[in-house]
């Protein structure tokens, strides 16, 4: 656990503001570190006894003359910042704050807050919380907080270990998951975190060696690179990482100049940092008990190759369906496994994949037969992972089944997992047996599918490991000059948007600003676009400010008056440069290219259809920059309009490659000029025909 050793396994324990209580969180933090069994020095602090709960009750920490790793502080907010400098003096490295009062109070609040911290600073404290249900370490059985998380039922030890940003949903994840048969390690309610993290608590049980899968509620990171940067350290460790995000509906990006911005919202971005650190995503509950089953039974899915078994046909339709939408493959059995199965297995059973060997098929009897087939299904070198779908089997029937399991998983590494919906009463020895092995086992078909689906989806990340967890880093460049902005944000116009791409190697189209009043260009090729090039007017067509198809000379002189005489009307203050005539690209599909500077993130790339479609169908992936091709490649893929770029209905297949450099080159561009660049649009991006390359036909870029 590194620097974190002593609050997991502290050598003493201080209450401060203990009290026998219950009802109060110091009577609770005391009643938790004493009933528990914890074998270190428990100190009560309260000035007001001299005994409690049958041992010495301090004055002060200063009284303390034995070890002493953790202070438990349970006083109003604005006695903390005194006993955290007390901590400091006296040598007690970690403190866990338990009430609250602090930032989320307001003013007065965030003094508190200040306070305290400048306390641990100068003392050498840290500090888990405040307003937080504190922590437990499962296998010692310390309980350093209150509330629910010191409560009954109590968690079995095991491997998972957790950080949770809300006390009581937070551990109703926990408890969930725990009801699950999953054993903990750490479990963790973090709070307000002003000071220790989710991604330093993360980093701590990646060092943990008895840390085997890493659980997290999340409702918000103040550094989610730390956050990213923990999740890869996880990946080269080989610890999967399960994140329930909570808080998600919030648009956590508002800028009114960019498509990109509108179309971008918090949780886009945490999304985005997920596939691009291997974290698995849950969106409920279950899905965090599912996975983390699986992933503390320490079996890896080597492919997508999946059997399934059992004597419900329903089921088998039920698991299928959700195979399909896991991309799993039901795959064919070999000969030789069809020969065992057809000698072991009844007449009426069905022996192509789903295996319904017929209900009441696992009798004493049959355990040889059934034994010996399970064997072989397991043994078939196409198959990857297996499926015991138990159905309603209870009892000796469904005992028998499971013990077959048990027995299977001697001769094998691959992934078993198991679906029954009877309850607990009804099988009671089997599933006390399901428990006992680390059986993965949920309580319907589609949850098993869906379970085989994210260890088949955790092992391919596995075997991108080393690109994932050593993300490129652009070389610096000169940066192209830029206008010095010293207050506010400036929105740069078309021309000075594309030069900034230009410098990146983002390939534009041939454009010509033309100042007002100056005379045509020569030697212009038809078709053309005219746009006006303003600094003031970011949405050009919004206002009149864009012809397209101009055919001829004469055509030409007429749209650019109309789109100054239009932008003049509508933006009668703007400073314009003049208009642009810009080449048109007939043969391009329209795409969107944007970023944004997340205040959590920091610079992330957007990538979807372009044009109206933009706004409209929100088709639109996310990447945090910077990333190479194979991640741009797979932003691509992504959006559900994807097969537009292989050609339909007649149309050619479109320059993806080209593309995929593209949005790498922006992604370069997003992180080397992130102190400078707000939020950016290049609408549309247009995608020629394979092997013609692509253009930004039109840019945005916003300086801050």
């Amino acid at each position: 656990m590194g620097s974190f050793e002593r609050l997991f396994n502290p050598r003493g324990v201080a209450i401060v503001g203990a009290t026998e209580d219950t009802i109060r969180a110091g009577g609770q933090a005391l009643e938790a570190i004493t009933s528990h069994g914890y074998r270190g020095g428990i100190f009560p602090v309260n000035p007001n006894y001299d005994t409690m709960a049958g041992m010495r009750c301090y004055r002060s920490l200063d009284d303390i003359t034995e070890p002493c790793d953790v202070a438990v502080v349970c006083i109003p907010a604005k006695l903390v910042p005194g006993i955290i400098e007390q901590c400091g003096a006296k040598g007690i490295p970690f403190a866990v704050v338990l009430g609250g009062g602090f930032r989320e109070t307001g003013p007065e609040g965030i003094e508190n807050e200040k306070r305290m911290l400048a306390a641990a600073k100068k003392g050498g404290v840290r500090i888990i919380g405040p307003n937080c249900l504190g922590l437990v370490n499962i296998h010692q059985n310390i309980y350093t907080g209150f509330g629910s998380i010191t409560k009954p039922p109590t968690l079995k030890p095991g491997p998972v270990s957790a950080v949770i940003q809300s006390g009581g949903f937070g551990n109703s994840v926990v408890i969930q998951t725990g009801m699950q048969n999953v054993g903990f390690r750490y479990v963790v309610a973090s709070g307000n975190e002003s000071d220790i993290q989710a991604p330093e608590l993360i980093n701590a049980f990646v060092d943990d060696p008895e840390t085997k899968v890493i659980l997290a509620y999340l409702e918000g990171v103040a550094d989610g690179r730390a956050l990213m940067a923990a999740a890869r350290r996880a990946l080269a460790a080989g610890k999967p990482v399960i994140i329930l995000k909570a808080g998600n509906t919030t648009q956590g990006l508002k800028a009114a100049a960019s498509h990109t911005a509108n179309l971008t919202s918090s949780y886009d971005v945490f999304r985005a940092a997920f596939k691009q650190c291997g974290v698995i995503e849950v969106t409920d509950t279950h899905e965090a008990g599912d996975y983390a089953q699986c992933f503390a039974a320490g079996r890896q899915a080597k492919g997508r190759n999946v059997v399934v078994m059992g004597g419900s046909g329903g089921s088998a339709v039920g698991f299928s369906d959700a195979a399909d939408e896991m991309g799993l493959k039901l795959v064919p059995l070999s000969d030789k496994t069809m020969a065992v199965l057809r000698e072991c297995l009844p007449n009426v059973a069905s022996l192509e994949n789903p295996v319904d060997y017929a209900a009441g098929f696992i009798s004493d009897k049959n355990m040889p037969k059934y034994q010996r087939a399970l064997d072989a299904v397991l043994a078939d070198p196409d198959v990857h992972m297996v499926g015991m779908l138990f159905a309603t089997t209870s009892g000796r029937t469904q005992l028998n089944g499971v013990q077959g399991v048990v027995e299977a998983m001697k001769h094998t590494d691959k992934p078993i997992l198991s679906f029954c919906s009877i309850p607990y009463e009804a099988g009671p020895e089997g599933f006390d047996l399901i428990a006992e092995h680390g059986i993965p086992m949920q309580p319907s078909p589609r949850r098993v599918a869906y379970a085989m689906g994210r260890l088949a989806d955790y092992y391919d990340t596995l075997q991108q490991r080393d690109r994932i967890c050593n993300p490129p880093v652009p070389k610096p460049r000169a940066l192209p000059p830029l206008p010095d902005v010293r207050e506010g944000a400036v929105t740069l116009d078309e021309v000075e948007s594309k030069n900034v791409l230009r410098a990146f190697g983002v390939p534009v189209t041939n454009d010509v600003l033309v100042a007002p009043g100056a005379a045509l260009p020569a030697n212009i090729k038809f078709p053309v676009a005219v746009k006006i090039a303003s600094r003031d007017i970011a949405h050009k067509s919004d206002i009149g400010g864009v012809r397209l198809n101009v055919m001829d000379a004469t055509q030409l002189e007429k749209a650019m008056a109309e789109v100054l005489a239009n932008a003049k009307r509508a933006v009668p203050q703007a400073n314009i440069a003049g208009t642009i005539v810009a080449k048109m690209v007939t043969d391009g599909l329209e795409t969107i290219v944007g970023v944004v500077n997340d205040a959590c993130f920091g610079p992330v790339v957007a990538f979807g259809l372009g044009g109206i479609l933009a706004e409209t169908i929100r088709d639109v992936t996310y990447r945090v920059a910077p990333f190479d091709k194979i991640e741009a490649l797979s932003m691509i893929r992504e959006i559900r309009g994807a097969k537009l770029f292989d050609g339909v209905r007649g149309q050619p297949a479109r320059d993806v490659d080209a593309l995929a450099d593209l949005l790498v080159a922006v992604s370069d561009m997003a992180w080397l000029m992130r102190e400078r660049v707000a939020e950016m649009d290049i609408n549309p991006v247009l995608v020629r025909p394979k092997g013609l390359g692509v253009a930004a036909a039109d840019a945005l870029v916003v300086l801050r």
